[in-house]
């Protein structure tokens, strides 16, 4: 409940605005109506306009749900940290599933263990992992590999950004499932997983969104150093206060501080997400 005796315990600064669903739920809605034009940017690339990158996911959300996904469904990711992986654990909390992070320095057959483990049927992926994808899903019971580009014996990305045949669009709604991400490592006594639900996740969107007071002039950085979580929270909480999310492999702390130098920011992630400048309307 807010100080003015509202039950309504959502940021004020957020305009009453709050996810819906998922981290991203209303998210796209909400930067149409706002006069702020943050981006997304990753390491080397062209940025990306925050509404075109939120239009991305819901549509992409809608596709998985045309190629067979149902909610509660646990997806592999395999991507560096970047757009198409902070793009693809979002898609999957969307669409109502749990979006599995592997880890680009295991070996082979511990992250087959981990798929099989937890009967994931599918891994979003990025082109030059795309081998490695396709090698898991020969020894797992993985059954499709969606790629961001090209890469053969996969499914394109770009096609679950396909319109519906019949019309229908996109609803936050399907998303009010215990979406979240799950962490999973090999362990003394087999494969330790732990989840991290949808009210944990909007827990700490809430205290991340107020204990570092967003706004549109921030710039945010999402480093390789940060829990992934924690890099999926701070992201989404700077998208829906205006502000501009800049992505990065780096994660020892003198890269990620050249980074948010050379990007401006005035947030990073790692260890903790925390405030490391101030930027005004002025500049």
């Amino acid at each position: 409940m807010r100080a003015d005796g509202a039950d309504d315990d959502r940021p004020p600064f957020l305009g009453g605005a709050a996810p819906v669903g998922s981290l991203t739920g209303g998210l796209l809605a909400r930067l149409r109506r706002t006069e702020a034009r943050p981006t997304v940017t990753g390491d080397g690339e062209t940025a990306v306009g925050a509404a075109d990158f939120a239009a991305t996911v819901e549509r992409a959300a809608a596709g998985l749900g045309r190629r067979g996904m149902c909610p509660d469904d646990i997806i592999g990711v395999l991507a560096p940290v970047g757009p198409d992986r902070l793009t693809a654990v979002y898609t999957v909390m969307a669409m109502g599933g749990l979006a599995l992070p592997l880890d680009l320095d295991s070996d082979l057959e511990t992250i087959t263990d981990i798929l099989t483990a937890v009967d994931a049927r599918m891994v979003l992926v990025t082109a030059p992992l795309a081998g490695i994808a396709r090698e898991l899903a020969d020894r797992s019971r993985v059954r499709q590999v969606v790629a961001f580009g090209d890469a053969p014996e996969t499914t394109p990305f770009r096609e679950l950004l396909q319109p519906s045949p019949d019309g229908s669009g996109y609803d936050p709604a399907r998303g009010l499932f215990d979406n979240g991400i799950l962490s999973c490592s090999a362990g003394a006594s087999g494969i330790e997983s732990t989840l991290h639900g949808h009210r944990e996740l909007l827990s700490r969107f809430h205290t991340v969104s107020r204990e570092l007071a967003l706004t549109r002039w921030d710039s945010v950085v999402l480093d390789g150093g940060c829990d992934e979580s924690e890099r999926a929270v701070l992201g989404a909480a700077a998208l829906w206060a205006g502000a501009s999310v800049v992505t990065t492999t780096t994660a020892d702390d003198r890269g990620v501080a050249a980074v948010a130098d050379t990007h401006g920011a005035t947030v990073r992630c790692s260890p903790t997400p925390r405030r490391i400048a101030v930027r005004h309307a002025a500049g």
